[in-house]
């Protein structure tokens, strides 16, 4: 299996950076993927949410043999994202997983901040309105919201590993 990945900011090149290393898998950008990856070659495909979206999936799905897709978002991992994640993308036969990735602002186009800062900002208005009362993780996703942060962490692929070790 080849680990294909769309990115746009790094969050989602550092998971399937992370992953590849740890399975001892090959990784590639979609972008480079035509010519790199043998047609009917398993892929493992992670890529960026945009609107709940998994950004580069279609395109991946009607290239290759996806067996696996990941979504890298801002949002805590919960059974809500991931149920959300699995209505807006169709993926044949695939299971689905998310990863909290973060927020680079000053990787991001003016547009893309501009939508990022429209669709948080009840979010971003709760959280500040907390105050002392935000728990760790709480502070720890205003600050992320309000300057950029990464949430990228080696343990949070722990359940894409034991899938892949079942495979």
């Amino acid at each position: 299996m080849v680990i294909v990945y769309r990115s746009n900011t790094g969050f989602t090149r550092e998971y399937a950076e992370m992953l590849g290393k740890a399975e001892h898998m090959k990784v590639c950008p979609l972008s480079e993927a035509q010519g790199k990856v043998g047609p009917g070659e398993s892929v493992f495909f992670m890529g960026p949410l945009m609107a709940g979206h998994i950004t580069g999936i279609d395109r991946a799905v009607k290239q290759f043999a996806v067996k696996g897709v990941c979504g890298v978002g801002m949002s805590p991992a919960s059974p809500q994202v991931l149920e959300t994640l699995s209505k807006a993308n169709y993926v044949p036969d695939a299971p689905i997983f998310y990863l909290q990735g973060g927020w680079a602002p000053k990787k991001a186009g003016w547009l893309k901040r501009r939508m990022v800062n429209m669709v948080t900002r009840s979010t971003r208005e709760a959280l500040r309105d907390k105050g002392s009362r935000r728990t760790p993780e709480e502070e720890a996703q205003y600050q992320m919201l309000v300057g950029g942060g990464s949430f990228v962490a080696f343990e949070n692929l722990d359940t894409i590993r034991e899938w892949m070790k079942e495979r």
